[in-house]
């Protein structure tokens, strides 16, 4: 009786053991995506800034001003109306803002956009009309694009390859590019809205 009882008690060390191991990888894992998000949402940032301040320096004619006035104003009345950005059948698997980690207690992520996982082959398209202000690189051969709908800019990131180059008009559905497939072997597009400078829920 002893004996087992000692065998239960190494069991359920060697358990707790393992449990707190796995909790310390998750966790690691945790800091190390967060640390990307971080590092994204700087790049992002960089990106807007740069294209408010060339939107800036170049002197719009009137007729410019009044359609990128007539463009936000448009693209504000279809909230709630605008297409998904990714094609084919999707699945979010990640959520605005602050969110838990399950079986982490206590853990948060910070998404700064949405994440939709697609199937293999799936393209990022453009939720409505506007104008490609950057292709940047984003790391480890990825590719973000800012598209420009008046005051409001969309941002697509994960790619493999892009369909656009800077400069140019797209259409509500045109395709960006080909979302890339991550570590772990899924096709995730990394997608975000913003009003100028400030970010929004691109769920809404």
């Amino acid at each position: 009786q002893e004996g087992k009882s000692r065998k239960e008690e190494q069991t359920q060390r060697s358990l707790v053991s393992s449990l707190k191991s796995k909790r310390s990888s998750l966790k690691k894992e945790i800091d190390r995506q967060q640390k990307q998000i971080t590092a994204l949402g700087k790049e992002i940032d960089r990106q807007i800034a740069e294209a408010i301040k060339a939107s800036k320096k170049k002197t719009a004619t009137k007729a410019e001003s009044e359609q990128d006035l007539k463009l936000t104003g448009s693209f504000e009345s279809n909230k709630g109306k605008l297409p998904i950005p990714i094609t084919g059948t999707y699945l979010t698997v990640g959520n605005y803002g602050m969110q838990n980690v399950a079986g982490l207690k206590d853990v948060k992520l910070n998404n700064l956009g949405i994440d939709l996982q697609g199937e293999a082959g799936a393209q990022a398209r453009a939720v409505y009309d506007g104008t490609v202000s950057s292709v940047f690189q984003q790391g480890k051969g990825q590719i973000g694009v800012l598209v420009r709908h008046g005051s409001y800019i969309s941002v697509y990131c994960n790619l493999s390859d892009t369909k656009v180059v800077k400069g140019d008009n797209v259409k509500t559905g045109d395709i960006i590019g080909n979302v890339g497939i991550d570590s772990s072997g899924k096709t995730v597009l990394h997608f975000q809205l913003h009003k100028e400078t400030v970010k929004l829920n691109p769920s809404d």
